[in-house]
């Protein structure tokens, strides 16, 4: 992204910004990731391709753009919440809450973006990096490890984002409990 959205921004980049994430949500909601032109959301946006070029080099920097903005208040809870020892269980319990809590827009954009889609790599991606740095910072902090910390983080981060795409795509009536069973049973190596 061309702008430090983490400092102070005016009004009309604030105003700007949240055209762009709105365009680009009802354009994810009508069709595929791939089939989405900058024109298409600069004209839903009614702002020019300057200006979208002023804050994005492309489509997926606002991509990029719209899962940090979304996972904002996730991940900022996941860098506080160090406290429980069952860390890895918090962590998919937020993840997946916020989805469930934002469900009818998830379903609208997987009507379109099916779970081997590039929007859907993108986000997986991201929310693994995320999630790799909030594990690594509890897996540092343990010092029994007998593996290091960076494969742990690894490890545990694939395992959650890849529970979260199980319980999202393959069954999205799970319920948490019954997820969060699963996970456990995975975790302690019960299969």
């Amino acid at each position: 992204m061309k702008i430090d959205v983490t400092k102070h921004l005016t009004l009309g980049a604030k105003r700007t910004l949240k055209a762009f994430r709105i365009a680009m949500f009802e354009e994810l909601s009508e069709k595929e990731f791939d089939k989405i032109t900058v024109n298409d959301i600069c004209q839903r946006s009614e702002y020019p391709r300057a200006t979208f070029y002023n804050y994005f080099d492309d489509k997926i920097d606002l991509l990029q753009y719209l899962w940090s903005y979304i996972a904002k208040d996730v991940l900022e809870q996941l860098s506080k919440d160090t406290s429980d020892r069952n860390t890895l269980v918090n962590v998919f319990n937020l993840l997946l809450g916020f989805f469930h809590s934002n469900e009818s827009l998830l379903n609208s954009i997987k009507q379109n973006n099916v779970v081997n889609s590039h929007l859907w790599h993108n986000m997986s991606g991201y929310l693994k990096h995320e999630v790799n740095k909030v594990v690594y910072q509890y897996c540092a902090d343990s010092h029994s490890n007998q593996v290091p910390a960076k494969m742990l983080s690894r490890f545990f981060s694939d395992l959650l984002i890849g529970m979260l795409e199980w319980c999202l795509f393959d069954e999205p009536e799970i319920d948490t409990k019954t997820a969060d069973n699963y996970l456990t049973a995975l975790l302690n190596g019960k299969f």
